[in-house]
């Protein structure tokens, strides 16, 4: 279990960006069973200004993940939006994405080196009936030290 705060900044127009700074803190979980993994996350933005065009909307994503050898993880992930306030209030908006992840691909000749590489793809499929676009591409990287 882990908590977070983070935060967005108006850089100008809101044209372009925000119309107000937002807080959005975040609880964070998962427990591994074997090979087989489930971990969860919640958030809700909170802007500091202009809440009946910003709203609150409120996050909630779960994955599930299966290790297949060394490095290959199929998994299937079920995102939700919540809306409170804002020019969505009442909807939901959900996808669920199956994708694979390849995970812990050493950078280094030696095994006791702990740069690594993890990439990832999926497909956004929408599940609701209100949602603002469906079948997204989703790629991810990430380099771990």
């Amino acid at each position: 279990m882990s908590v977070s705060i983070g935060g967005t900044i108006p850089t100008g127009s809101y044209k372009s960006g925000s119309l107000a700074a937002t807080l959005v803190p975040a609880i964070y979980g998962g427990k591994g069973f074997g090979r087989f993994n489930v971990q969860s996350n919640l958030s809700i933005t909170l802007p500091t200004g202009d809440t009946a065009k910003l709203g609150r909307p409120l996050a909630w994503n779960v994955v599930g993940q299966y290790r297949v050898g060394k490095i290959f993880w199929p998994e299937i992930e079920n995102n939700s939006t919540f809306f409170h306030g804002g020019p969505n209030d009442g909807k939901v908006q959900n996808y669920v994405t199956p994708g694979l992840r390849v995970s812990k691909v050493s950078l280094a000749h030696d095994s006791k080196n702990r740069p690594s590489l993890a990439l990832g793809v999926g497909v956004q499929v929408a599940t609701s009936e209100y949602h603002s676009y469906n079948h997204g591409l989703i790629l991810t990287n990430r380099i771990a030290f």
